[in-house]
């Protein structure tokens, strides 16, 4: 089976998953934490992001989430700004260790269900990965859903991202360098975390993947 194909038949199994039932726990991440300066970008001024992208890139849409206001309401910590670059630092961390085959370093960013997923869908790939895998650049990331329910909170982010595949072939010749193939795949998806609002120190997981339109 094609690695394309495997991908795709991860996103459809996870779709079949409903995972709307798992409680937060102390593991994920905060919406309130401010997000890493990975790029060494400087913060600038109130028109810059927390990793130097543009404001614009920031903006959450409240007319689109009328649910915003009640959320920060029973979440005081909740910060929406830092919440979308949170999540999509989170993104990029489990699709780069997800495609390393490193899904114990994601138990604790994932509920059972979506770990329980990723798990089977790494032992059915075995060796068929990618050498290296890197994004094109940053993630676009919006915020697209709030949903709340008694004391359980649900943010799903849309994700659009292009990502670089690079495999090798060994050579049979000796002294000959391997075959190096580079594929580009560019993807959307809509990623839903989840926390737990009877204590604002519960972070937020991540318990469903599925497609979105791109």
């Amino acid at each position: 089976m094609s690695w394309d194909l495997l991908i795709l038949a991860l996103i459809a199994v996870v779709v079949l998953f409903q995972l709307y039932n798992v409680l937060g726990r102390r593991v994920g991440f905060k919406a309130e934490d401010k997000a890493e300066n990975k790029l060494g970008a400087p913060k600038g001024d109130e028109g810059e992001g927390p990793i130097g992208r543009p404001a614009q890139d920031r903006v959450v849409d409240r007319l689109r989430l009328p649910n915003l206001d009640a959320l920060k309401a029973k979440d005081s910590n909740f910060n929406e700004v830092n919440f979308v670059e949170k999540s999509r630092e989170a993104y990029e961390q489990i699709v780069l260790a997800f495609n390393r085959g490193e899904i114990d370093n994601l138990k604790e960013r994932l509920s059972e269900s979506v770990f329980d997923v990723f798990s089977k869908a790494v032992a059915a790939r075995g060796e068929q990965k990618a050498v290296a895998v890197s994004f094109v650049d940053a993630p676009k990331a919006d915020m697209d859903l709030i949903d709340l329910k008694d004391d359980r909170a649900q943010v799903r982010m849309r994700f659009l991202s292009e990502l670089v595949y690079e495999t090798r072939t060994a050579s049979s010749e000796v002294g000959v360098p391997d075959e190096v193939h580079k594929q580009h795949r560019r993807t959307a998806e809509y990623w839903t975390f989840q926390k737990n609002l009877k204590s604002a120190a519960n972070p937020w997981i991540l318990v469903r993947v599925e497609a979105a339109k791109a």
